[in-house]
């Protein structure tokens, strides 16, 4: 299944490797005056306008990115303590238009050898791990907490953490922990290193770096060159070809991590206080990471809307033709939440139009309602597919909104009452899939129930 972007922050660190977020479609932040192009051969414009030669991405400049972070290398090892707070933009986008956006903001302290406390917390959920230099606990938002043994030192940290702190977190740990040494995050097992340019940043004098992992990750990190000014000023992640694994990416997709430095120093006091914490008494405690995903797994939730009235909406078709959902009362109908670039999806939508030409004579009406993308995206993909299938359209995701659907492909069948009967998430075989939706179906226009039986499967 594909995550939308109203992920609980804890779950998305884990899934975010095997999924990708949508949304709706706005312009991507302008880039700063010296932010680089992708290492292509065709000429980079520098921040002055003149066209400098393109670097291919397998350039190994381990000397010049070496002395170039020197200077920051040794602050952040010879620090006894440290404060930084990081702001977070998540992006997916297709040809530089934004899919998705997801604002994660960290707050991050430390004392050597191994005191620190470190907070990641998006527009709902936070995750925190505290650690007193004897313990850490492990705070999962609202959902409870745990503890486990300190570790011995804050390098140690930067690599395993005991719990998921956002999608990518060791280049922000390494850049924020004190006394750590960073080179290990940044400069082992890269196929490419390079010095880009040395233009200031938002008028500091900075030096801009890259690197490309032996994974095909790549890192743009603009650093601070005046010696006793050195800092970190921002890091992006081009996450894409770890996501390219595991998907079918969508041509000219890209997922990104953009982390800005707004506040950070190794040096001042820090409160003891920071690294203390007392939970709640109403707040859960588990044994350890994998019991508290074991009672998540152990004890499935059941849809909220299931056995509910279906939210009613109006939309246009894809081919522009108005449409209510009130109308269509006395009928079965299904909505099946969906995307182009949604893998799964892709894989659910010709199964669901087989079954609705199946079932078309017994009362039962299929609509595929696309999640974020106008009409012009839309029809040449089905006609490239070879679907033929009804599409509402919920360009805004406020259908999907209203249905709950945080994940797609998620199917959702109303009995002619109007009243929520199934819903299903994700798509785990696609014989079994269609099988099982034919058989509630077809029970839906005989007249049966089935939100009373047991809770469906994701």
């Amino acid at each position: 299944m594909n995550f939308r972007p109203t992920w609980n922050l804890f779950i998305l660190s884990i899934a975010l490797l095997a999924s990708l977020p949508i949304g709706w479609s706005q312009e991507a932040d302008p880039p700063s005056p010296t932010e680089p192009k992708p290492v292509t051969p065709a000429p980079q414009e520098s921040a002055t306008g003149a066209a400098d030669a393109a670097v291919p991405a397998e350039r190994v400049d381990r000397e010049g990115v070496e002395a170039a972070l020197r200077p920051l290398v040794a602050k952040i090892r010879e620090a006894k303590v440290s404060r930084a707070t990081v702001e977070c933009v998540n992006r997916g986008m297709i040809g530089g238009q934004v899919l998705s956006s997801d604002k994660v903001v960290y707050q991050i302290a430390s004392q050597a050898p191994n005191r620190f406390r470190a907070q990641a917390k998006g527009e709902a959920d936070s995750v925190q791990l505290i650690s007193d230099g004897k313990a850490v606990t492990a705070v999962l938002g609202e959902n409870g907490y745990f503890q486990t043994e300190a570790p011995e030192n804050l390098q140690e940290t930067v690599v395993s953490l005991p719990a998921p702190l956002g999608p990518y977190p060791e280049p922000v740990m390494a850049l924020t922990l004190a006394g750590v040494d960073l080179t290990g995050s940044f400069l082992s097992d890269m196929q490419g290193l390079e010095v880009v340019n040395r233009d200031a940043y938002d008028g500091v004098p900075a030096v801009l770096l890259r690197g490309v992992q032996a994974d095909g990750v790549t890192w743009t990190l603009w650093v601070g060159s005046e010696p006793e000014k050195a800092r970190p000023l921002r890091l992006k992640i081009d996450l894409t070809p770890v996501l390219a694994t595991a998907n079918e990416l969508p041509e000219n997709f890209k997922f990104e991590l953009d982390f800005k430095f707004t506040a950070w120093r190794m040096d001042g006091e820090v409160s003891d206080d920071l690294f203390t914490y007392e939970p709640p008494a109403n707040l859960r405690r588990y044994e350890s990471l994998e019991d508290f995903f074991r009672s998540m797994t152990e004890a499935p939730q059941q849809h909220p809307l299931l056995g509910e009235a279906a939210p009613g909406f109006v939309t246009e078709t894809l081919d522009g033709n108005p449409f209510e959902l009130a109308k269509q009362q006395g009928k079965v109908v299904v909505l099946d939440f969906w995307a182009t670039w949604c893998g799964p999806c892709v894989k659910a939508l010709p199964i669901v139009a087989e079954v609705a030409a199946e079932l078309a004579d017994e009362g039962v009406l299929i609509f595929a309602v696309n999640v974020g993308e106008e009409a012009d995206e839309i029809k040449p993909f089905l006609m490239r597919l070879g679907v033929e299938i009804p599409v509402l359209l919920d360009p805004d995701g406020e259908i999907a909104d209203s249905y709950g659907a945080e994940a797609i492909p998620q199917t959702v069948l109303i009995g002619k009452d109007g009243r929520v009967e199934v819903v299903h998430v994700g798509i785990a075989g696609e014989d079994e899939y269609k099988a099982t939706l034919t058989k509630q179906l077809k029970a839906l226009a005989a007249g049966e129930k089935l939100a009373e039986e047991e809770p469906q499967p994701e």
